[in-house]
């Protein structure tokens, strides 16, 4: 016959501490050293990204075009802000 809801198998007193939870240890995260080739190259990407960057600046506000396939200096200034951004992401980041 199963047992009933209502019945309690074990009394507890109001002395008795609760039993404590185990709490699982989080997992240790390693940390690799940044390696040089990212640091070789995104330091470059950065200056390239931000030398790009100020000659469409430059080239919107005058009118010169540097790149002959961009007239209107979107590649100059957004892809080279784009690619001084991951280019110092990479060089900074772990």
């Amino acid at each position: 016959m199963p047992k009933s809801r209502g019945r309690k198998t074990h009394a507890r007193s109001s002395s008795a501490r609760p039993a404590q939870t185990v709490r699982p240890v989080p997992p240790v995260r390693r940390t690799r050293p940044v390696s040089r080739w990212r640091r070789r190259i995104g330091w470059p990407l950065c200056a390239v990204g931000g030398v790009l960057f100020l000659l469409g600046n430059i080239g919107a506000r005058t009118g010169i075009v540097f790149l002959p396939f961009d007239p209107h200096h979107a590649f100059e200034q957004f892809g080279g802000g784009l690619i001084g951004i991951f280019g110092l992401l990479w060089a900074t980041g772990k």
